[in-house]
C-alpha cells in the first residue's frame, strides 16, 4: 500500500476492529519528531507526527527490558507500521457522532494532556498533574529498578529500549537531567521561545507515572499489593479534582461501568481500574462516605431518570463499549453516548441544566495531525474529538481554542466559580488562551488551555417545553 492514512472508510468496514497504534510516553514523544528547526508559523513546536511507522517497528509497545529476539525484523512487533486511521464522516461514518457534530459544538482543537495512553491520561484529568511514586507520607520515594523508563536502545539494536512495556518500566524521574531519556526531551522544551509550566512541572526526586499502572487501591478500599513484579502504584496523596470539589461542598460522582459496588468484576469484569483517578488517591479512598461517589454505570442511568445527577459527573464505559481500536469499535462507543443523551433529553429537569461532554482518553490509532502546544514535560499529546451537547451548545459551531483534558477542571472551576484550582502546581493554573485571529489554534500565551466556556451561548439556549421554560428557580 501507498504511505498514506488508512481511510477506514475503503480498507475496512466501519464496523471491524482497526489496529491501535502503540501509545506510550517515550513512544510517542519519538512519534512526534518535535524539533524547533521544523517549526512554522502554524507549526510552531515543530512537532512533525512522521515516526509512528518507526517507532512500531522498532519497539512497539514495549519490550518489559527484555533482549532483542533473533532474527528482529519490522514485523517482529506483531503492531505492523500502523500510523494513522480515520473516519470518513462525508462517507457516512461515524454518523451519531457527525448528527451531535452538526447539531451542538464541536472543538477542533482538544488534545489529550499526556503524551501516551489510557492510565496517564486519566489520572492528568482528575489530578490535573501526573503523579509520582510515594511512600506511606506521601513523599517520593524511589521505585523498583525494573519500573524505571529506559527508552535508550540497547547496544547494537536502533530502538529496542532498555526498559520499557506494560510490566516493565512506567515511572519517569523527570527533574534530573541525568536519568534515560530525560535530557533529550528536556532540551527540546528549553529550545521553545517561551518557558513551559512548572518548569516542566517536575518535582525534585520524584519519579511520575507515564504509562498503564494499576491504582493503589481495591475498589472496596484495600490497598493493592505492592511490589517489584505487581505494577502497582502506590496510594498518592496529591490534591485533585473530587477533593478540591468536597471542600467546596460541590457533589461529584465516578460512573464506571463493571464497578459493581467495588468489587469491580461487574459485565464479567471488565471494570477499567487505571480509568477511575480516584483509585489512586489515599484521601478518597480510605473514606467510606467519599469512596461512595465511584458508582456503575447503572447508577448513571438511574440518577439521569430520577434527576439525581450529582453536580459533576465522569463516566467511564467498559473496554469493549470505549471506541478504543482493536479491543471496541466506534459504534459501540456511539451507541454508549447515545443511551445517554437520549435519557438527558427524554428528563426535562436532567436536560434544563445538564452539559455532556465527549471525548477519548488518547488518540489510540484515530488521532488527529493538528498543532501539538508542549506545555510540560509530560506533553500536551495528540489532538481528539471533543462535542459539546447542551441545550447552551447548539448550532453546529466549530470552536478553535486550545484545549485539553485539564480543560475540563478548568470548567468545572469556572461553571462553579470555585476561585479556586487543584493544586499550585496543576495545569488548571494556566491561563485561558490568547490567539491572533489568523490563527486561532496557537495561543500566543504559551503555555495556556482554554476553559470551555467559549463553547457555550448562555443567552441563546435551545427551547424547553412551556411546562419546564415556565416552572419557578
Amino acid at each position: 500500500m501507498r504511505n498514506a492514512p488508512v481511510d477506514m472508510h475503503t480498507s475496512l468496514d466501519y464496523n471491524d476492529y482497526a489496529n491501535s497504534p502503540v501509545h506510550r510516553f517515550f513512544q510517542m514523544w519519538q512519534q512526534l519528531d518535535c524539533n524547533v528547526q521544523a517549526a512554522t508559523p502554524g507549526n510552531p513546536s515543530g512537532c512533525r507526527n512522521d515516526l509512528f511507522p518507526w517507532v512500531e517497528t522498532s519497539i512497539g509497545a514495549g519490550n518489559n527490558g527484555a533482549a532483542l529476539p533473533a532474527g528482529f525484523n519490522e514485523q517482529s512487533t506483531g503492531e505492523g507500521s500502523t500510523a494513522m486511521q480515520f473516519m470518513n464522516m462525508a462517507q457516512g461514518d461515524a454518523p451519531y457522532f457527525a448528527e451531535l457534530a452538526r447539531t451542538y459544538t464541536l472543538s477542533d482543537n482538544f488534545h489529550q494532556s499526556v503524551m501516551g495512553g489510557t492510565g496517564a491520561n486519566h489520572i492528568m484529568l482528575g489530578f490535573g498533574d501526573l503523579i509520582y511514586y510515594a511512600d506511606d507520607n506521601g513523599n517520593p520515594g524511589i521505585p523498583p529498578t525494573n519500573q524505571i523508563e529506559n527508552p535508550n536502545a540497547q547496544s547494537g539494536t536502533n530502538n529496542w529500549y532498555v526498559q520499557d512495556g506494560y510490566g516493565g518500566g512506567s515511572y519517569v524521574n523527570c527533574a534530573d537531567e541525568t536519568q534515560p531519556g530525560v535530557a533529550s526531551v528536556k532540551s527540546y522544551l528549553k529550545s521553545l521561545p517561551y518557558h513551559v509550566f512548572n518548569g516542566g512541572n517536575c518535582k525534585a526526586n520524584a519519579y511520575y507515572l507515564v504509562n498503564n499502572y494499576n491504582p493503589g487501591y481495591l475498589g472496596d478500599g484495600t490497598p493493592a499489593p505492592l511490589g517489584a513484579n505487581q505494577f502497582t502504584m502506590p496510594p498518592t496523596q496529591q490534591e485533585n479534582l473530587a477533593l478540591l470539589l468536597t471542600r467546596h461542598h460541590v457533589s461529584w460522582k465516578y460512573y464506571g461501568e463493571g464497578w459493581s459496588a467495588g468489587k469491580e468484576d461487574g459485565e464479567a469484569g471488565t471494570f477499567c481500574n487505571i480509568c477511575d483517578p480516584f483509585l489512586y488517591s489515599k484521601q478518597i479512598m480510605t473514606n467510606p462516605q467519599l469512596r461512595a461517589n465511584n458508582q456503575d454505570l447503572d447508577d448513571l442511568y438511574t440518577d439521569i431518570q430520577n434527576g439525581t445527577l450529582p453536580a459533576v459527573s465522569i463516566a467511564k464505559p467498559d473496554g469493549i463499549l470505549d471506541g478504543h481500536p482493536a479491543s471496541s469499535k466506534l459504534g459501540l462507543f456511539e451507541g454508549y453516548v447515545k443511551k445517554i443523551i437520549t435519557m438527558a433529553k427524554a428528563n426535562p429537569k436532567v436536560w434544563a441544566d445538564t452539559v455532556i461532554m465527549v471525548t477519548f482518553d488518547e488518540g489510540g490509532g484515530y488521532y488527529d495531525s493538528g498543532y501539538v502546544q508542549p506545555i510540560d514535560f509530560f506533553g500536551d499529546g495528540t489532538r481528539i474529538p471533543m462535542l459539546v451537547v447542551s441545550r447552551y451548545s447548539v448550532g453546529g459551531r466549530v470552536v478553535h481554542t486550545y484545549t485539553d483534558h485539564v480543560s475540563f477542571d478548568k470548567f468545572v472551576e469556572a461553571n462553579w466559580d470555585l476561585h479556586d484550582t487543584i493544586s499550585e502546581r496543576s495545569r488548571d493554573n494556566l491561563p485561558n488562551p490568547v490567539a491572533k485571529p489568523a490563527n486561532p489554534y496557537v495561543p500566543i500565551n504559551a503555555p495556556a488551555i482554554g476553559d470551555m466556556m467559549d463553547m457555550f451561548d448562555f443567552g441563546h439556549a435551545a427551547q424547553l417545553p412551556a411546562a419546564v421554560a415556565n416552572m419557578p428557580n
